[in-house]
């Protein structure tokens, strides 16, 4: 009988240390050329045959065709942050850095396909690994279905680390998980002029500062309470000097929802409220609201219930406490939109200077416990999926 504890605590040193190598060479998305040559150094050190995705990622192969197959994932991509975390380890590319747990996810992947490749021959089935790239854009997830990797894909499992999330903690909770993520722009066109001479101007500093104001009612005043969403803008660029009076300006924000009804009613909203301020200070408002990256991402219940069940085996009860939605976006639901499948939330707090920094910020890091456990959810997936 497989003893997973024994098994990836016997990898531990090393895992921690390839970690470590990926962390340093963080690339960006569709841009992972050295992270995904890394990833192949190591799938020929397992003798685990492979195939090259374009324009990068990989997809490593385990098992046996005829029975299920099933597709094991792992996003690359790191993101346009200056890393300020001071580790031994810290990032060599300047303003880029693994600032959202990919360096852990896949070596997360990486540990547990050593295992599986060992106990292979209990795979009764075929087994993808997937080490996708562009998670970070959203692209990565349809690049991977674009080039057929999931036309015999029966069921996908998936894993996130989070440092909000405390050390040792895992959720496999059944429905929705994350949410649904749109991009949407707006262009303000007013007139500009001399700081001194407003009353010659349409101040697109001034209709864009209302216009954020007004967004923000969208959710608190048209929507059910009850229901999820959130509208955030997140870039507005306004004027060229401090006496010019700007005629044009740009917002950019997004939207993160988890259903079509509450998306398509927040779209319609941002339009008219856009158009409608605009109009109030004479200004005209263009609108670029496109599809959706991404539905939101909701686990299939009885495939969560089943690697729940199977986590029980090897966790303690109170590390396995379900966890909340939230709001944050993850193209691996478009996978879910080809087969079903399920996401596993992993812990991997860990304060800084006695502060604890969350994904995407320049201090992040998270505590080696949920690497170790990241490669344990996939196994423990494989063992309740196609094991014999």
């Amino acid at each position: 009988m497989l003893d997973i504890h024994k098994e990836i605590g016997e990898l531990e040193s090393e895992l921690i240390h390839l970690r470590e190598r990926f962390h340093q060479y963080p690339e960006l998305a569709c841009r992972e050329k050295k992270t995904t040559e890394m990833i192949i150094e190591e799938l020929i050190r397992l003798h685990i045959p492979y195939e090259r995705l374009e324009p990068t990622g990989v997809v490593g192969y385990l098992g046996k065709r005829g029975g299920k197959t099933v597709a094991l994932r792992a996003d690359i991509d790191g993101l346009a942050v200056t890393e300020e975390t001071g580790l031994s380890f810290q990032s060599k590319i300047s303003g880029q850095m693994h600032a959202c747990g990919h360096d852990g996810h896949i070596t997360g992947l990486l540990g547990a396909a050593a295992v599986l490749k060992k106990y292979e021959e209990h795979l009764d089935g075929w087994v993808k690994l997937i080490f996708q790239p562009a998670e970070e854009n959203s692209k990565g997830a349809n690049l991977v279905i674009s080039q057929g990797i999931m036309e015999d894909v029966d069921e996908i499992f998936g894993v996130h680390i989070f440092s909000d999330l405390e050390s040792g903690r895992i959720s496999i909770d059944p429905g929705p998980r994350m949410a649904a993520t749109d991009h949407f722009t707006i262009t303000l066109t007013g007139r500009a002029g001399h700081a001194a001479k407003p009353h010659q101007c349409i101040d697109t500093t001034v209709v864009a500062a209302a216009l954020v104001m007004n967004l923000q009612t969208i959710v608190s005043r048209r929507m059910n309470p009850i229901e999820d969403a959130v509208l955030t803008v997140g870039r507005l660029e306004s004027g060229t000097a401090y006496n010019v009076i700007s005629g044009k300006a740009v917002l950019e924000g997004t939207v993160r929802t988890f259903s079509v009804e509450t998306e398509q009613m927040i779209k319609e909203s941002i339009i008219q409220v856009a158009k409608d301020t605009a109009k109030l200070y004479g200004a005209k408002a263009v609108v670029d609201y496109p599809p959706s990256t991404h539905p939101p991402l909701i686990n299939d219940l009885e495939i969560a219930r089943r690697v729940y069940e199977g986590a029980k085996k090897v966790f303690l009860p109170e590390n396995l406490k379900p966890v909340p939605q939230i709001m944050l976006g993850e193209d691996f639901a478009n996978y879910l939109i080809k087969t079903k499948g399920a996401f596993a939330f992993v812990g991997g707090g860990k304060t800084f200077k006695g502060k604890q920094y969350p994904n995407h910020h320049n201090r992040f890091d998270f505590d080696n416990e949920a690497l170790l456990n990241a490669s344990k959810i996939y196994i423990i997936y494989i063992i309740n999926t196609i094991w014999c």
